[in-house]
C-alpha cells in the first residue's frame, strides 16, 4: 500500500508543479496582448510575431495544465446526479468514467499526438506566415499535455480503486 501511495503522491506533485508554472503562460498571454494592443494601436506598428507566440504560449497553458485542472476537478461539469450519490456511488462513477471515457480518451490523445509531433519534427515544420516560426514545439505539447492527464487520471483511478475496496482514502 505504501508503493501505491508513493506513486500517487509523485503523479500528485507532477500535477501541482506544472499547475503552478504553466499557468504563468496566462500571464504572459495577457502581458503579451497588451504589448500587441499598445503597438497595433497607439504606435500604429504591429508586430508579426506576436499572434504566433500567443497562440504557442496559449496552447501550452492550456495542455500543460489539464492534470492539474483533474487534480482540482475544475473542468466543465455536470454535477446534478453526481452530486446526490454517496462517496462510494461518487467513486464507483469515477472509476467508470475513466475506464470508458478519460482512460481511453487520453491514451487515444497521446498516441495520435506523438504521431502529429513526430511528423512534425521529422519535417522541421514551420509556420507559412511571415514569421516563420518553428511548429513542431507547440504541436509537441500535445502529447505531454495528453500524458500529464493521463497519469493525473490514472492517480485518480488508483485512488478510486483503493477507497472502493478498502474504504479509505488515499
Amino acid at each position: 500500500m505504501e508503493t501505491i501511495r508513493a506513486i500517487v503522491n509523485q503523479i500528485e506533485k507532477i500535477s501541482e508543479w506544472c499547475g503552478r508554472i504553466f499557468s504563468w503562460f496566462i500571464v504572459a498571454v495577457i502581458l503579451l496582448s497588451l504589448f500587441e494592443v499598445f503597438t497595433r494601436r497607439i504606435l500604429g506598428k504591429p508586430t508579426i510575431w506576436t499572434h504566433e507566440v500567443l497562440s504557442y504560449l496559449f496552447c501550452g497553458a492550456i495542455m500543460l495544465t489539464m492534470g492539474y485542472a483533474l487534480k482540482y476537478k475544475t473542468h466543465a461539469n455536470i454535477d446534478i446526479f453526481y452530486e446526490r450519490l454517496s462517496s462510494r456511488g461518487q467513486a464507483m462513477v469515477d472509476t467508470i468514467t475513466f475506464i470508458f471515457f478519460l482512460g481511453f480518451f487520453s491514451i487515444i490523445f497521446l498516441w495520435k499526438g506523438v504521431v502529429f509531433a513526430a511528423t512534425s519534427w521529422a519535417m522541421l515544420e514551420r509556420t507559412p506566415s511571415a514569421f516563420n516560426f518553428y511548429v513542431f514545439p507547440a504541436k509537441t505539447l500535445l502529447p505531454v499535455g495528453a500524458f500529464l492527464l493521463l497519469i493525473q487520471g490514472l492517480s485518480d483511478f488508483i485512488k478510486n480503486i483503493v477507497f472502493l475496496i478498502r474504504g479509505e482514502r488515499l
